[in-house]
């Protein structure tokens, strides 16, 4: 039985386990990451664990099964691919809260083929998508749904600047048309980070198929960051659908 929350234990294990491989790689990916003029990516992202049989009781998942899998994703660059598959083999977590805790053991890690990137391509989100807009007066951004005129254009420009951030030049779309289709029920989805602390945070989320039409590279740097904000805290990862 583990938390719902679980996303930022989940995340502070990757950097862990990338720190105890290579803390020189651990420390540029946590404090320098990829960055633009304005803001720093650290271009991974993971999704929920798929756990094939569970159980939702309150705030905890009950798991029934034997083993069950997490989908990690870096932008993929030949000196890291190996490097990244090699350190999460034999790893261990444990994974919970003063109430209930988890150890779990890494039996296989497999790499995903890279799929052919297309100009129009369908996904499943495997975790909330996050696009949040400033709102003059208020404190906090606001967290928008896909349903928000807004939601296209900002998920849209958080690519671009992904773009940026990775090959040091700005994306020029050209004629290039954007489009973001939704093709599912809207599901909404708030976790909380670092619950149970003074410095909880809840990030809201959409879960939802959709298709895009893009500049397949553009659509590639999504594929493996993730789509929208807050990838590395376990937000937009998606699979093709």
């Amino acid at each position: 039985m583990i938390p719902i929350n679980y996303h930022y234990e989940i995340s502070a294990w990757i950097y862990q386990v990338i720190h105890d491989g290579d803390p020189v790689f651990s420390k540029w990916l946590h404090e320098m990451g990829y960055a633009d003029d304005k803001k720093r990516f650290r271009l991974f992202t993971f999704s929920h664990l798929i756990i094939p049989k569970r159980k939702i009781q309150g705030d905890r998942i009950i798991i029934h099964s034997d083993d069950i899998q997490l989908i990690v994703s870096f932008l993929p660059l030949d000196a890291i691919n190996h490097f990244i598959q090699g350190l999460f083999r034999h790893q261990e977590l444990r994974l919970g809260d003063r109430q209930s805790q988890v150890p779990f053991r890494v039996i296989s890690v497999e790499g995903i083929i890279e799929p052919e990137f297309r100009d129009e391509m369908s996904f499943r989100s495997l975790s909330p998508i996050l696009v949040s807009m400033n709102i003059p007066g208020e404190k906090y951004a606001r967290y928008l749904s896909p349903e928000h005129p807004e939601f296209g254009e900002l998920f849209f420009r958080n690519l671009r600047e992904k773009w940026k951030a990775f090959s040091g030049k700005p994306y020029d779309t050209g004629e290039s048309e954007e489009r973001l289709t939704i093709s599912s029920p809207i599901k909404k989805k708030g976790i909380l980070i670092k619950a149970g602390t003074p410095m909880e945070s809840k990030l809201i989320g959409y879960q939802f198929d959709f298709r895009l039409d893009a500049p397949a590279e553009l659509i590639r740097i999504g594929y493996y960051t993730g789509f929208g904000e807050k990838n590395s805290m376990g937000f937009g990862c998606v699979e093709i659908k």
